[in-house]
């Protein structure tokens, strides 16, 4: 029962991007086209969840047993940079040249704060490892949801007729004030 109290929680009630403006630096660039959205939002999922479950039994197993849990910030940097690479030369390696978007996005995500947030959330609510992993799983299909959902949103907002004012950054943060209050309906559920 905490698992899927865990899971709804990370997509929709306490989306990270919605509810703690976690990945907000990539939202407004990433959101232009259906496709690419969810190629980011697939490459920040993957990353979160093989960094995420690496630095937690990093974390676990390592800095815990020595007493130096203060360095889980820069472990989680480390392991992040490993794992984008790994990503890379694997999408190099496997796709060839049609591993380009794949190689583009990756710088983004590496910066992208849902990745290093989600991480150091399992640790400060003290998830066990096979909680934290679904949180992490979650969390990431729940930034995937959103970006996809603004990707189509932020398609209609360039066909509407509006003030030239309101045009491009200023309506998208309308919307996305709106999308956060409708996401923050599902605070109330109970199981």
């Amino acid at each position: 029962m905490e698992a899927i109290l865990v899971v709804l929680a990370a997509i929709l009630a306490d989306n990270l991007l919605l509810s703690r403006l976690f990945g907000i630096e990539s939202f407004f660039t990433a959101t232009e086209k259906p496709s690419g959205a969810a190629l980011y939002g697939g490459l920040v999922t993957c990353v979160t969840v093989v960094a995420g479950s690496a630095v937690l039994a990093l974390y676990k197993f390592v800095l815990a047993p020595l007493k130096i849990t203060h360095f889980v910030t820069f472990l989680s940097v480390a392991v992040i940079t490993c794992v984008i690479c790994a990503i890379q030369l694997i999408s190099s390696k496997v796709l060839g040249k049609a591993g380009n978007a794949v190689e583009s996005a990756l710088p983004v995500v590496s910066s992208n704060c849902v990745v290093i947030g989600s991480i150091l959330l399992c640790i400060e609510n003290g998830f066990s490892f096979p909680i934290s992993v679904l949180f992490l799983l979650a969390a990431g299909v729940g930034f995937t949801l959103v970006m996809l959902v603004f990707s189509s949103v932020q398609m209609r907002l360039e066909n509407s007729d509006m003030a030239d004012s309101f045009r491009g950054i200023p309506i998208l943060l309308i919307s996305c004030a709106l999308a956060a209050m409708a996401f923050s309906g599902f605070y109330g559920l109970s199981f």
